[in-house]
């Protein structure tokens, strides 16, 4: 009986060693997708902050303008 015992232990032990180590390769396999887009959506803000980048001059010029439309507006009508 004790030996039926230490089989089925060994088994079970082995069971619970096997899922941990599929359980730590699927996790290491998210990680490096989750790496990946994490380096994806850095790269695309990189390429929007470079477009963007020599708009930004016009962009506050134009809002200063409107600031200073409205200012005037409430001046005379508000």
């Amino acid at each position: 009986m004790s030996r039926e015992l230490e089989k089925a232990l060994e088994t079970l032990a082995k069971s619970k060693q096997e899922g941990h180590h599929q359980f730590i390769q699927l996790f290491e396999q998210w990680n490096k997708k989750f790496d990946g887009q994490i380096k994806e959506i850095e790269k695309i803000n990189g390429q929007f902050l470079k477009e963007i980048e020599g708009n930004l001059d016009y962009m506050n010029r134009w809002f200063a303008k409107k600031e200073k439309q409205f200012a005037q507006l409430f001046r005379l009508f508000g």
